[in-house]
């Protein structure tokens, strides 16, 4: 591929390691199989997934700004040709599941001025290691073409999972979690075998005239042939008076129900999730635990990774970062959202559009303002709206000037006989 080539070729004479080891990891394909870790690696990718990226800049003197340039728009709209922020997050959300690593790699232009992509990357016999020189680099095989690439580690997205044994790397859940998986294999594979034996007969085939061994052999094959398969739904065959089928009755196995939900409780347990996330029937406190525990680590390592590889040092200098926040009352109820969004709205906080945003109402035009409520004021300037509380006469006559201003700028109640409470106040 052109852009990987691009890459591999910036200063190719610094960077030739030697390759003499394995990599640190390799997938037995055990994780890929089971349902649960597939449910649990969608619920994970699809929460992370919703992560927004931004690029802010945090300063003492103009506050917290949003930035809106090139490096924004490539976060926010689309990370490479072929991945959208929501496939790129939810493939390495993904790969964190099944192999506590993920990895993404940032592709620059020729002049190497400007990210030109950053693709996630699945990768096998990958390995992180340090050069004579003090340079970290990174070795892997990619699963798409199945070539080996090395770059630079400084040019490489990389969160991971379990970091306790190795340096660089998680630690891969395969041997943690091996012998439960093989448990549920063993307790499925036990009621795929229940349900196949049911619909057979089971017995023996009495044959009442003289028969030698073959024409014994071949009698019980075509009996077999003919009712002992799952064609035979009725349970039923027909026999003359040369044979007799004796039935042996067998008492079909119960499945360890107990024993089945305590594994996949072991494996719901490892992950930090359980099975009211995976089927979306949580509750707001819930689904909180599991963004706390779960979605935010995620977060906060892609907020690292990106804005030490992506911005400078004098941008970061400069107070330059790259956040990944969420919609975290996506999932409250409306009397939650409706108390919590009120209180933010009146304070100023959120804009008109996102208040309706919040109770699933369509946006507005010129809703892209904030309110702020007459009732609440500096603490220096309560004597402004409190007359007689230590204001002086001019201040007061102020404040009664005020007041009206205020009043007129009310919605007018009608009331019976045709005044408005304004007009009954106002003089």
């Amino acid at each position: 591929m052109g852009f990987i080539s691009d890459l591999i070729n910036f200063r190719r004479v610094k960077y030739m390691p030697f390759y003499a080891s394995r990599g640190d990891y390799q997938a037995n394909g055990n994780l890929y199989e089971s349902d649960i870790v597939g449910s649990i690696a969608n619920a994970i990718g699809s929460q992370v997934g919703k992560l927004n990226p931004q690029i802010v800049r945090q300063t003492n003197n103009a506050g917290l700004q949003i930035k809106d340039d090139y490096l924004s728009r490539l976060l926010a709209l689309r990370w490479a040709p072929e991945y959208t922020p929501y496939d790129a997050l939810y493939k390495m959300a993904s790969d964190l599941v099944y192999r506590s690593n993920a990895f993404a790699v940032i592709f620059y232009t020729d002049d190497f001025l400007r990210v030109k992509s950053i693709v996630p990357i699945t990768a096998h016999d990958f390995k992180i290691w340090e050069d004579d020189n003090g340079n970290l680099l990174f070795r892997f095989r990619w699963d798409y073409d199945g070539k080996e690439y090395t770059v630079p580690y400084q040019s490489v997205i990389h969160i991971k999972a379990r970091l306790n044994k190795r340096r660089f790397l998680g630690t891969a859940p395969d041997d943690q979690i091996k012998t439960t998986l093989e448990l549920l294999d063993l307790t499925g594979e036990g009621l795929r075998n229940t349900v196949k034996n049911s619909t057979n007969l089971k017995g023996y085939l009495k044959y009442n005239n003289f028969a030698d061994e073959d024409e014994l052999k071949k009698k019980v094959k075509e009996f077999q042939d003919a009712y002992m398969n799952t064609s035979n739904s009725g349970g039923i065959a027909g026999l003359d008076n040369t044979m007799e089928f004796k039935e042996i009755s067998q008492t079909a196995p119960q499945i360890p129900v107990i024993q089945s939900q305590f594994l996949r409780d072991n494996i719901y347990r490892y992950y930090n999730t359980n099975d009211k996330i995976l089927t979306s029937t949580f509750t707001e406190a819930e689904f909180t635990s599991f963004y706390e525990s779960v979605i935010e680590p995620i977060a906060v390592q892609l907020s690292l990774e990106f804005t030490f590889k992506l911005l400078t040092e004098r941008e970061r200098g400069f107070g330059n970062k790259i956040i990944f926040t969420a919609n975290r009352l996506q999932y409250a109820t409306l009397n939650t959202r409706m108390t919590i969004g009120g209180g933010l709205f009146d304070r100023g906080i959120i804009t008109i559009n996102e208040f309706r945003e919040l109770m699933y109402y369509e946006p507005i035009e010129e809703g892209d303002v904030r309110m702020v409520s007459l009732n609440y004021v500096k603490a220096d300037d309560q004597s402004i709206y409190q007359i007689g509380s230590g204001a002086t006469e001019g201040q007061q006559e102020g404040d009664a000037g005020q007041q009206a201003h205020i009043y007129r700028l009310a919605i007018p109640t009608v009331k019976k006989g045709g005044k408005t409470k304004n007009e009954e106040k106002i003089p």
